[in-house]
């Protein structure tokens, strides 16, 4: 059905009808007569199956491939490759993945998002859907589509809260010096608590990277570029012995990961939880937050607290008596 709404002194046509019942077709006109043989004309059409929109929308999977060549490549090698594989499965998995993108709807969307995090965290699933409505959003003001912003109309899942996972001792002494350990993996393990860098940016080591005290990182996952961390004599150690750049590539690394911790029957911590411990142990010895920042790369500084200042209250316990003796 069609109906008539005046805004001033014009009028705008809205017709709901078959698939554009959640789209509708909508036009402005200077008046009633003229909204109405507007709505009559279109109902006829769309009915007849001979209504053709003015606007020649690309299919979701052609949006997706545009958006990979043209935009996701100017981003840093991170985001790039991390979008890359998300938006690849998508098209994998979404089943109205060759639907026009003006035929997307939020209930689409909807019910891909109820199976996503069926096999996924909820964390994840907001990670991609940012990735969804910047590629929507160029879409609109950059491509010249006329979409609706399907994503506002979605049900909005609470952020969990951020992952608190620290080292036990037993699992520190098992994995940097237990017998399943080879040396490859003892120096990565050990330069990733030293430096607490990504596993991405491990292995984008080379040699020429490594100063006097100072490592470079050419790229980093907020998009920063050739970026100098401070190193400890232990982490200059570890690079002038280990052969770089490390020959593994990042799948095997995360293969190594997994088979090493079932080995020794460790649950529940990723390679990223180095970072954590790393960054969190910086933070227990007194080093100012600020300096933390520079090792961590963070642009907030209110994340490296939220997220990675995981101290053990044990640590803070003796500086309480430090101040009970002023």
């Amino acid at each position: 059905m069609g109906s008539i709404t005046k805004r001033g002194k014009t009028f705008r046509a809205i017709v709901r009808v078959g698939e554009f019942k959640l789209k509708p077709i909508q036009k402005t006109f200077p008046s009633k007569t003229l909204a109405k043989r507007f709505i009559n004309e279109k109902e006829l059409e769309i009915e007849k199956g001979i209504y053709k929109t003015d606007t020649n929308y690309p299919t979701l999977k052609n949006l997706i491939n545009r958006y990979l060549q043209e935009v996701s490549c100017r981003k840093s090698p991170f985001v790039r490759k991390w979008e890359a594989y998300s938006l690849n499965r998508f098209v994998k998995d979404f089943p109205q993945i060759h639907l026009k993108i003006n035929q997307i709807t939020p209930l689409h969307i909807g019910e891909f998002r109820n199976k996503y995090i069926q096999s996924r965290k909820v964390s994840t699933w907001l990670r991609f859907l940012v990735i969804l409505k910047h590629m929507w959003m160029i879409a609109k003001t950059e491509w010249g589509y006329p979409l609706d912003s399907i994503f506002n109309n979605l049900q909005k899942l609470k952020r969990p809260l951020p992952r608190f996972r620290r080292l036990t001792d037993r699992e520190m002494t098992l994995l940097t010096k237990g017998n399943h350990t080879v040396e490859l993996m003892k120096n990565i393990i050990n330069l990733a608590l030293e430096t607490g860098l990504r596993r991405g940016e491990l292995l984008a080591i080379h040699k020429e990277h490594v100063k006097e005290n100072t490592l470079l990182i050419p790229h980093r996952k907020n998009g920063s570029r050739d970026v100098e961390i401070p190193l400890s004599n232990k982490a200059k150690q570890l690079l002038t012995n280990m052969e770089l750049p490390i020959p593994l590539h990042y799948e095997g690394l995360k293969s190594k990961w997994r088979r090493l911790k079932e080995k020794y029957e460790i649950e529940d911590l990723t390679f990223h939880d180095l970072r954590h411990e790393a960054l969190s142990r910086y933070l227990e010895m007194g080093i100012p937050i600020q300096d933390v920042q520079v090792i961590s790369g963070h642009k907030d500084i209110n994340t490296l607290l939220n997220v990675y200042g995981n101290l053990r209250a044990g640590t803070i316990a003796p500086k309480l008596n430090v101040v009970d003796q002023c």
